[in-house]
């Protein structure tokens, strides 16, 4: 024989169900809060300037950040943008990064190299790994401020197997510094995962940069 429902009982899972309902929809709510506040949208991905930018109208280009997908394509879409202004007058990059990722790397210096105006690089506070390549790299004359660090990072893979991506990435790697500096032959191949770390007029003397330029003593200094 069935039992008369418990109208106590009733109201206690009434009550435990708006409880449960409650916390989903706070749940909810903050995660939307959290997505809108703190999650960059897609379409700021895109490189996004203004034409009449202080350092656009001066020819200047920064890379002030680790080197990934996002940087590449900001400095490489104000190189072509500069460039299609004028091809025959200079671009200044600007280089202070801890590194980044390799294919990145390429990405802006296979950009410097396919456009007409030539791009002057400059290491300025601490140029690592992918920085210190793509200073090397540099269509234009290279500089170094006399503050600056500069580092190789020996840290590709050794291989020679065919049609494999360490091999192909380490020939260009090599590449770039086998035809643009005098670095010593005893840091080839360059897969020791070692950093050598530069001083400008070190650098200077193994042709990683053209110029060591003073900032002591300049206008403004002490």
């Amino acid at each position: 024989m069935n039992e008369p429902p418990d109208p106590r009982r009733a109201t206690s899972m009434l009550v435990l169900g708006i409880i449960v309902a409650a916390l989903l929809a706070t749940q909810s709510i903050v995660f939307v809060w959290f997505a809108v506040s703190h999650l960059e949208p897609a379409e700021s991905l895109d490189p996004t300037f203004a034409s009449d930018e202080p350092l656009l109208r001066e020819r200047r280009v920064l890379l002030f950040h680790d080197v990934n997908s996002h940087t590449a394509k900001d400095v490489s879409a104000r190189l072509m943008h500069l460039n299609a202004i004028d091809p025959g007058t200079p671009i200044d990059l600007y280089i202070s990064t801890q590194g980044g990722w390799s294919d990145n790397a390429f990405t802006i210096i296979d950009t410097m190299r396919t456009i007409s105006a030539p791009v002057n690089t400059w290491a300025i506070g601490g140029c690592y790994s992918a920085g210190a390549l793509i200073l090397a790299a540099a269509t234009g004359r290279r500089y170094a401020t006399e503050n600056s660090i500069l580092m190789i990072h020996t840290n590709l893979d050794d291989s020679k197997e065919a049609y494999s991506y360490a091999r192909l990435a380490r020939e260009r790697y090599e590449r770039v510094y086998k035809e643009k500096t005098t670095l010593p032959a005893a840091w080839y191949p360059m897969t020791d995962d070692r950093r050598h770390y530069l001083s400008p007029q070190e650098a200077l003397e193994f042709r990683l940069v053209d110029e060591v330029v003073p900032v002591w003593g300049r206008a403004g200094g002490k």
